[in-house]
């Protein structure tokens, strides 16, 4: 069945091709020739944001007290129009969970892809490294990646990266409703390793400049996982969907509430010695800022994510509060104090870290 639908979808990516290289062969003497930026023009630009950072009380007692001064992203950007149809991007990441095999912080590749604009009318096809449609979205509605990922990416459901094969546009001409389908590998930064694929699916829907809603679902087809007590294989792929709805006043307001239920099949014994049984779990996030003035915002957040719904997998709901000032110190230089907790069922003691975030950008 696997290889089956992977046969059928690089036919379809083959024929999609195609169509669009004859689509662009009639049409070039209309095509913009500004695409997205001046042709041949690079565009290099860079993010970067941490913390100072105590812990004032923390779940592993050892951690307690903790303190220091922290960068969680470095990013370093280069876009280039190659032409009026074809753009690229090349983005490398740092941070202090990639770290050099002598403990320093490194580089990895975050995103390196070609974006072929209008494939069709109104569809554009990316290859390579890039973004999954997971998220994007509600990240960017939510707007303080600074302060915290969101939901899905925070409890690592889907990963904010795959190596793959993008088709994403608009369904009308308007744009009121676009879409977003990739076939990835599902090993995030890294080289592929199996012959198991990852199929994503998002819809997005805007019908005005303030509201919007998501609704997005992937399937990875994981390789089979063996069963103890049965001694066969057993499926262990997993479905996660989603939801995302916001309202948001530009420079005034933003509200959004972003949920998902993830199930995985084979992946957990409900009791010891039992056959492996279906795993289930779902998140549920809360966020808003107010701006205050031109230059203070409000932003506070509240997350509950359950990894497994079973009764008997007792102590494992997990809960993220963040609450921060964000103020505007000049265009692209924010200071955001704040406290993020992070709380487990069970556990008497929560993670209690004031910090001060700061983030800057060119």
């Amino acid at each position: 069945m696997n290889a089956l639908r992977s046969t059928a979808l690089v036919l379809l990516l083959t024929v999609l091709l195609t169509a669009g290289a004859m689509a662009q062969d009639a049409g070039k003497d209309k095509q913009d020739k500004t695409a997205s930026g001046s042709v041949g023009q690079v565009k290099l630009s860079g993010l970067m944001f941490g913390d100072y950072y105590y812990y004032l009380d923390a779940m592993d007692g050892g951690d307690k007290d903790m303190n220091g001064l922290q960068f969680r992203r470095i990013y370093i950007t280069t876009d280039y129009t190659i032409n009026s149809t074809f753009s690229s991007r090349f983005r490398l990441e740092a941070d202090q969970a990639a770290l050099s095999s002598n403990g320093k912080i490194s580089v990895f590749v975050k995103d390196a892809y070609l974006k072929w604009k209008g494939l069709f009318s109104g569809s554009d096809l990316v290859v390579g490294m890039s973004p999954t449609p997971a998220f994007s979205v509600s990240e960017d509605a939510w707007g303080y990646r600074a302060l915290e990922k969101t939901i899905l990416d925070f409890n690592k459901i889907v990963s904010s990266r795959d190596i793959g094969i993008d088709l994403k546009g608009k369904v009308d001409g308007s744009g009121m409703i676009q879409y977003w389908l990739k076939l990835g590998n599902n090993s995030g930064n890294s080289p592929e390793m199996n012959k198991y694929k990852r199929y994503y699916g998002m819809v997005q829907v805007k019908p005005t400049d303030e509201f919007q809603f998501t609704l997005y679902a992937d399937y990875a087809s994981n390789p089979q996982v063996s069963d103890s007590v049965s001694g066969t294989m057993k499926d262990n792929g997993a479905l996660v969907t989603a939801g995302f709805v916001n309202y948001q006043v530009k420079n005034s307001f933003s509200v959004g509430v972003e949920g998902f239920y993830k199930s995985q099949a084979n992946n957990y014994y409900l009791t010891p010695g039992a056959e492996r049984s279906a795993q289930a779990g779902f998140g549920v996030s809360a966020f808003a800022w107010l701006a205050l003035t031109d230059d203070i915002r409000l932003v506070g957040r509240y997350d509950t994510y359950d990894p497994n719904t079973e009764s008997d997998a007792k102590n494992d709901v997990r809960s993220l509060l963040v609450a921060a000032l964000d103020f505007k110190a000049a265009d692209n230089v924010n200071f955001m104090p704040g406290v993020e907790v992070i709380g487990r069922e069970g556990v008497d003691a929560s993670d209690v870290i004031p910090r001060v975030t700061f983030l800057w950008q060119f």
